[in-house]
């Protein structure tokens, strides 16, 4: 069950509140159901304390309503004062009756988000490494141009140290070449590691420029087997903002390739794919992907995001869908650009809030 988190002075209000209410009742004269305003204090208790706390608290209004009218009363016989406490008792158990089932209600609504989100990062984490497999051609085209600049420079460092008079300094530029070969390997291990990896979001603050280099670092050689040239249009000095980089890096990554299958029938040399980034005029920043491909129908824009909805004959209709719940998680907004803006192929933006005075 999910726990209710209550303030504690709340806690203590509503005893002070509980007590002051059977002082009235059973030490004044009053000719009125007072015991009915503990319907407030069982009200009050369901956002306080969890189902427990709010028996129990229904619990004592209800035995501090007898127990007012047994001191108020305990001489004589009072038809209307029992009618009154009647009444109130009533109201406490019919009120204890409804905040109970609601609690009941909220903590399954609660249950079942908490399903839908770990069903929707499942989702996310299987999109991800089907992405994977169909990049595995660039990945080893990536891994293995440094491991073939490994084995020449380290060849090339033999050859220095090998000769009658060894020449150490082009030994050590040999080593250190290869030094920097193997450390852009284990860097695009690591980007696919994360990628592939099963794990929770961690939201932290981020350039978004460093995740844009870094997700067309991953496609550029993809990019470039289908003859689609990419350029970047980054601005400089844009404020962080605060987001998870893997799914930051999935979303980009799912644009990019979407734009790529998009100008598969573009004439060779006409496929230009620009990745753009810009600070927004209300504050945050915008990343726009744009193509020079057929375009988007305006009949699908409505429902270009929706799941199960997809151009391409053997689309799945997911990765879009995905990519909008990871923006709106972040706290932004993804969308298409109409066809007033995009004017030639397609235009695919989302924005993300702004960290406050920040920038990068």
């Amino acid at each position: 069950m999910v726990r209710v988190k209550g303030s504690p002075l709340l806690s203590v209000l509503l005893v002070g509140l509980t007590l002051a209410i059977f002082a009235v009742d059973a030490f004044t004269p009053l000719d009125v159901a007072i015991a009915v305003m503990y319907v407030v204090v069982v009200l009050l208790s369901a956002s306080v304390w969890s189902r427990r706390g709010v028996l129990l608290t229904s619990a004592a209004c209800l035995g501090l309503t007898l127990l007012a009218y047994a001191l108020s009363h305990a001489a004589y016989f009072s038809g209307p004062a029992s009618g009154r406490m009647v009444v109130s008792l009533a109201a406490v158990g019919i009120t204890a009756w409804l905040v109970l089932h609601w609690q009941a209600a909220t903590n399954a609504l609660i249950a079942r988000e908490e399903a839908l989100h770990c069903s929707q990062a499942q989702l996310a984490h299987v999109t991800r490494v089907t992405m994977l497999g169909e990049l595995a051609a660039s990945i080893a085209h990536e891994v293995n141009q440094p491991l073939a600049a490994i084995a020449t420079n380290g060849e090339a460092s033999l050859r220095w140290l090998n000769r009658p008079q060894p020449d150490l300094d082009e030994a050590r530029a040999a080593i250190g070449s290869l030094l920097e070969a193997a450390g852009r390997a284990s860097e695009v291990i690591r980007r696919i590691r994360a990628l592939a990896r099963r794990s929770d979001p961690s939201h932290l603050p981020l350039a978004l420029n460093d995740v844009a280099l870094e997700a067309a670092g991953l496609v550029r050689r993809e990019l470039a087997s289908h003859q689609v040239t990419l350029k970047l249009d980054l601005a400089p000095g844009l404020p962080l903002v605060r987001g998870d980089r893997v799914q930051l890096q999935q979303v980009l990554i799912n644009l990019l390739m979407n734009a790529m299958q998009a100008m598969q029938r573009c004439a060779p040399g006409q496929a230009v794919l620009v990745l753009q980034t810009r600070a927004c005029e209300r504050g945050g920043v915008t990343c726009s992907v744009t193509d020079t491909g057929p375009g988007i129908p305006a009949e699908h824009l409505p429902k270009l995001f929706d799941a199960f909805f997809s151009t391409k004959e053997d689309g799945m209709g997911m990765g879009l869908p995905i990519c909008r719940s990871i923006v709106e998680t972040h706290g932004g907004r993804i969308w298409a650009a109409g066809p007033e803006e995009a004017r030639a192929g397609a235009v695919l933006h989302f924005s993300l809030p702004a960290m406050g005075g920040h920038s990068a």
